[in-house]
């Protein structure tokens, strides 16, 4: 089984060009971290819940994600994540609940290589088992319960590295409460 699934080129142009313009909408909201003990480096965050044009990508990821997962699946919660140069996320877990995933997309119009700001997956033991390179309209699935990191983008991006985060769980279960982490 693998670690994480791409989607490449999730969006249609026009609803990828919609989105990046939503995420620059003077809606950030600083103080943010991946892990819920405080001890985390803060960072950018911005609530999409009940926007429409994100509710129009969750439609399009939707059908990949339940393939991916197995079963039906529901969006809990759905937020932009903003780092910049010295602002990387912790290495955290999305949700310890079996059978929660999570949707990760790439909204930026443009992002070299050089400008970095990886999503790394770790095993149990903290060990690195795989890297996701940001790339526009990219959208990664992976099980909520592997520990992961935002990397920051380097000190040559004078951007946000933007994700777009959809917190998923089954439709049959109980709705998120304790086992939801912040990330």
């Amino acid at each position: 089984m693998s670690i994480f699934t791409l989607i490449d080129d999730l969006a249609p142009p026009a609803l990828h060009d919609a989105i990046w313009q939503l995420c620059w909408r003077p809606r950030w909201r600083f103080g943010h971290q991946s892990v819920a003990d405080g001890a985390g480096v803060p960072f950018w965050i911005m609530d999409l819940g009940g926007e429409p044009l994100v509710d129009e990508l969750w439609a399009l990821a939707r059908p990949r994600c339940e393939a991916v997962a197995g079963q039906p699946l529901r969006v809990y919660r759905q937020y932009a994540n903003g780092h910049t140069y010295g602002l990387g996320g912790q290495t955290h877990t999305d949700d310890l609940r079996p059978g929660t995933h999570t949707l990760l997309y790439y909204p930026m119009k443009t992002w070299p290589p050089v400008w970095e700001g990886e999503t790394v997956f770790y095993d149990p033991q903290g060990a690195l088992i795989g890297v996701v390179q940001p790339r526009p309209n990219r959208a990664l699935i992976f099980d909520a319960r592997i520990p992961h990191q935002g990397r920051p983008p380097s000190r040559l991006c004078g951007t946000l590295r933007v994700t777009v985060a959809f917190k998923l769980e089954p439709v049959a279960g109980p709705p998120a409460a304790a086992g939801a982490a912040p990330g």
